[in-house]
């Protein structure tokens, strides 16, 4: 009686390939090519697609998720950040200074640091000194605050409430000048640029369209 489990135990080894690895998970394909997904632990994820060429769709309901593209050697030295961008409406019951309240329709991140840090596929959240801009709520454009939640961040208000929602917004930074007002010392190196919708306090739905954001000398 004793020999069945054993023979029943090499039976069940059988079906499998002696010295075979173990098959590698797909590594999953990030939603607009040329940028990498950064998602959040517990949290349901921006859908980011590529609405046409150079233009990126962000859908947001009561989630969050950054998309991240690291600044190459030729562009690490550039000034001027431009792009466009557009909302359906803002997040009505964010309140910006609120770590727990603070959700946007539209956000534009820019990482400083030193060359050769974090790679980007392990996440550059908390990492060196960032400046956001913001579509926001409550505050009105222009003002500059630091971060509710995010150390060595700080946040620019470009645009504010619904009077502008539905349309095409240009904007245009010189993101080093922006860095030492806030932080009140010269930038490190240009590291990364980011997008995000996010609306996971809120619960909330947004859409936002971002162009690509397009770095430049001066």
């Amino acid at each position: 009686m004793k020999a069945f489990p054993i023979i029943l135990g090499f039976m069940i080894l059988a079906q499998f390939p002696f010295g075979s690895a173990p098959e590698k998970p797909e590594v999953e394909k990030p939603p607009v090519k040329g940028w990498e997904l950064q998602t959040y632990f517990g949290t349901p994820p921006t859908q980011y697609s590529r609405a046409s060429r150079g233009i990126i769709k962000a859908e947001s309901l009561g989630s969050r998720a950054s998309l991240y593209k690291a600044v190459g050697d030729k562009k690490r030295n550039s000034s001027v950040l431009t792009w466009r961008w557009k909302i359906s409406n803002v997040v009505r019951s964010s309140v910006e200074t609120r770590k727990d309240r603070f959700d946007a329709a539209a956000r534009i991140m820019v990482i400083f640091g030193k060359k050769g840090g974090l790679r980007i596929r392990e996440g550059w959240e908390g990492y060196g000194q960032k400046i956001e801009y913001i579509w926001g709520t409550r505050l009105p454009k222009g003002h500059v605050f630091e971060h509710p939640g995010e150390k060595n961040c700080r946040v620019f208000v470009l645009e504010s409430g619904e009077g502008k929602a539905g349309q095409w917004v240009t904007e245009r930074r010189n993101i080093r000048k922006d860095f030492e007002a806030a932080f009140k010392v010269e930038p490190g190196e240009l590291l990364a640029i980011g997008i995000q919708t996010d609306t996971d306090q809120s619960n909330e739905m947004v859409t936002a369209y971002y162009s690509e954001p397009i770095l430049k000398k001066k």
